[in-house]
């Protein structure tokens, strides 16, 4: 329940504080940031999801066997393998950094890209701290650490951007000032972990006497195989924001902008990432919170009840996922406006509200699939989806600008969903088999943009403000709420779900006979 929390907390944290950046730092300073935040947010993943739970996994296995000296050794090959691993990391990006920045289209990342491979070396301290902690069943130290980190790193993000542009207003110079942040945040999270693990020998926890080189073999497959694994359905934005940060400026010189202009359409673009991002926390932290009760039920020969829970957090997950898709679009232009102080790129970010849609679906199959203990199948998607986004940024960009990036973005991720659906199919007979539910999704999601389309027509005969932005805010606050209240309406009075998956949903099933009695 902590590590839940603290990773819901940091998401938010993560995708919320970049709209204050952009209005500090404009679109140009934006684009700089979200050059240089792939590489950030992989060490973040890896070192939170990934690395720390195949450690914590392997070493309580072992000392539960009464395996203490394998334990041991497992702990020290895996912090040795990741020094390595962080060294190498770092050094290759510091001595490619000039040739990647080339690559991407803009020198002046030289620099900060060599800033931001100091990141990598948080790796190794994080992840061995994390996952011995994790092996005791010791959650809260990771958990603190985390938001620890978090906190810090944003709140110094926010004031050395603030600090550089009243100085200088020079957004590279911004961009390094948030890398330094980063920095600080990870340094804080591997202070507050040491400061948690005072009761750990870390000297007797770190030797590697005796290790062979098959042993080392081991653990270092295991480790660098699974913990990829684990954490590939969480690397999604990122690989694609790496695909982006690579192709998309050669591409919009092609299409005819020059520098500076394909900075700042490249910038006005990703004002659509943290939209993405929350828009995915909130419509899968209900499915997703049904996996568990999958995998148990998938332990205990319970197939029936894995099946209920399958259905279940697959018909949350559509009806959520399809209504925040529809919602953004509907009210795209008010809340770009309300967030981002004008409207510029609207056009673009309502065709990339429609991956919330496909990306609440790759998600919560992706955890489905790991429940069952197909961890590839994901990793495989991934590979997949990598293929289709890039293919469609090098077809489309060139001709289509930034609109073209972002439907090759929705294209990759629905060909990624869709795939998945097919295969979970195959693997475990047909997904809610109900085409009244269908129906009933298609009936919800028109009546909907019904709704909020004519809230907004009506708003346009009662607001006098002359504000752009307060106004924009209205409309965006008002019509998300009466769509988010109709949509609540639908699924408490509608029969989204049957009677037997409500039983499976207490706290659910008790609100909903609640309001069906008034």
């Amino acid at each position: 329940m902590a590590l839940s929390a603290a990773a819901l907390v940091a998401k938010v944290l993560s995708a919320g504080y970049r709209i204050p950046y952009q209005n500090i730092a404009g679109d140009i300073g934006f684009y700089v940031y979200q050059q240089l935040y792939p590489f950030y947010g992989l060490v973040m993943l890896l070192s939170m999801y990934g690395f720390p739970v195949i450690i914590s996994k392997r070493v309580a296995e072992l000392e539960a066997n009464g395996d203490q000296q394998g334990a041991r050794l497992t702990l020290a090959i895996s912090f040795y393998g990741l020094l390595v691993l962080a060294a190498s990391l770092w050094a290759m990006l510091y001595l490619a950094a000039p040739t990647l920045a080339r690559v991407m289209g803009d020198a002046q990342l030289t620099a900060p890209l060599r800033a931001v491979s100091l990141t990598f070396w948080f790796i190794p301290f994080l992840s061995v701290g994390r996952g011995l902690h994790q092996s005791r069943q010791q959650l809260l130290p990771t958990a603190i650490s985390h938001i620890s980190e978090q906190f810090v790193r944003v709140a110094m993000i926010i004031v050395f951007v603030v600090v550089v542009m009243r100085q200088s207003a020079n957004p590279y110079e911004a961009g390094m000032g948030a890398i330094y942040g980063s920095l600080l945040g990870g340094l804080a999270g591997v202070i507050v972990l040491a400061l948690l693990s005072k009761d750990i020998s870390w000297s007797s926890w770190l030797k590697v006497k005796g290790a062979s080189f098959k042993e080392i073999w081991q653990v270092h497959a295991l480790l660098f195989k699974q913990g990829i694994f684990i954490c590939i359905s969480a690397l999604l934005f990122i690989f694609f924001q790496f695909i982006d940060a690579f192709t998309m400026i050669p591409l919009l010189n092609k299409f005819g902008l020059y520098q500076e202009m394909a900075f700042k359409e490249k910038g006005i673009y990703d004002r659509g990432q943290p939209l993405l991002q929350l828009g995915t926390i909130v419509t899968t932290t209900f499915s997703l919170a049904l996996v568990p009760l999958i995998a148990k039920a998938i332990a205990t020969k319970e197939y029936g009840k894995a099946r209920i829970y399958r259905d279940l957090a697959m018909r949350l997950t559509l009806f959520i996922g399809g209504a925040a898709s529809i919602g953004l679009f509907m009210i795209i232009e008010p809340t770009n406006s309300m967030l981002y102080g004008n409207g510029e790129g609207s056009h673009v970010l309502a065709i990339l509200a429609f991956a919330i849609f496909f990306s609440s679906i790759y998600l919560t199959t992706a955890a489905i699939f790991q429940g069952y203990g197909h961890v590839h199948i994901p990793a495989k998607m991934m590979v997949i989806g990598a293929g289709v986004k890039l293919a469609g940024n090098l077809l489309m960009i060139s001709s289509l600008g930034t609109v073209g990036a972002a439907l090759a973005t929705v294209l990759a991720i629905g060909t990624m969903a869709i795939i998945q659906l097919i295969l979970l199919k195959k693997l475990d007979g047909f997904i809610i088999q109900s085409n009244h539910f269908y129906l009933l999704l298609l009936g919800a999601f028109g009546l909907l943009a019904l709704t909020t389309f004519s809230w907004q027509i009506g708003l346009t005969h009662f607001t006098m403000i002359t504000n752009e932005r307060l106004l924009a805010s209205i409309y965006a606050l008002t019509t998300a709420s009466v769509g988010g209240i109709f949509m609540v309406v639908c699924f408490f009075y509608w029969p989204i779900m049957n009677s037997r998956e409500w039983e499976f949903v207490p706290k659910l099933n008790k609100i909903r006979q609640k309001l069906r009695r008034k």
